[in-house]
């Protein structure tokens, strides 16, 4: 048993390395290149991957890109949406690299196993969601944990227009870009105020998930007569009401 144990440590340690690796090949691909694809890929979840049989504590492994604050929320949902665990953290400043993260996050169930979704999100100073990324677990009571490795493929999202801080004065904003739907759900393009409010919303239907779409989405907006410091949140829902099973943003300025 313990020989077991032994081997089983070490093929999940490997697997961690080499996913780190691909994570650190991929945040230095894109950086360099940022006119290519933007928003960058500003969460990567590690470890425990989708389909992960997990006891408590959850031990869990992302690259994350901290927003202006550093604020990182990590939360953990059961199929009818109740909130099992939540941790608020603040990481390093805001920078152009990503760090390595791990924590521990407990919960309790009353069941022997249940399924549930790992959501991590990254907040701008406003409280508003950077991005969000997930993973739907298996909760254990007891037993022994299944840690499946993270399947990355690439960011999901390409936005060629607008650029992350354009400053508008006319409607309508006009959002052209590229999409890999992650599940059949619309993908719905917002215009989000400081206060987390949406002052427009559009959705993009999802025939085949994994197909990538070329979108050309127009969001008109009434004419302000202050600067409103404006969130374009793209994402897609999950079976979970309430909660995104991905989300990216980049901040926009409308002025009068």
């Amino acid at each position: 048993m313990k020989l077991h144990w032994t081997q089983n440590s070490i093929k999940n340690h490997l697997q961690r390395s080499i996913l780190l690796v691909c994570c650190l090949v991929c945040f230095g691909w894109l950086v360099s290149n940022p006119g290519i694809a933007q928003p960058v890929e500003p969460i990567m979840i590690v470890s425990p991957g989708d389909g992960s049989v997990v006891t408590a504590p959850i031990e869990l492994t992302a690259m994350v890109q901290p927003g202006a604050d550093g604020l990182v929320r990590v939360s953990l949902f059961d199929k009818q949406g109740g909130l099992l665990a939540r941790q608020v953290m603040r990481l390093s400043e805001s920078n152009s690299d990503a760090l390595e993260w791990t924590t521990r996050l407990a919960f309790e169930i009353p069941v022997e196993i249940t399924p549930a979704i790992l959501v991590v999100t990254t907040l701008d100073q406003a409280q508003r969601p950077i991005a969000v990324r997930t993973a739907g677990l298996s909760l254990k009571s007891a037993g022994y944990a299944k840690i499946e490795p993270t399947d990355f493929t690439g960011p999901w999202l390409q936005i060629d227009q607008p650029e992350p801080g354009t400053v508008i004065d006319t409607s309508p904003l006009v959002v052209r870009g590229q999409v890999s739907p992650i599940n059949d759900y619309p993908v719905i393009f917002s215009l989000v105020t400081e206060r987390g409010g949406a002052i427009v919303a559009r959705q993009l239907a999802v025939e085949t998930p994994g197909e990538p779409i070329d979108f050309e989405i127009v969001l008109p907006f009434t004419p302000t007569s202050t600067i409103r410091n404006m969130r374009l949140t793209i994402r897609q829902g999950s079976k979970i009401n309430g909660v995104y099973a991905i989300l990216d943003s980049l901040p926009i300025s409308i002025e009068p």
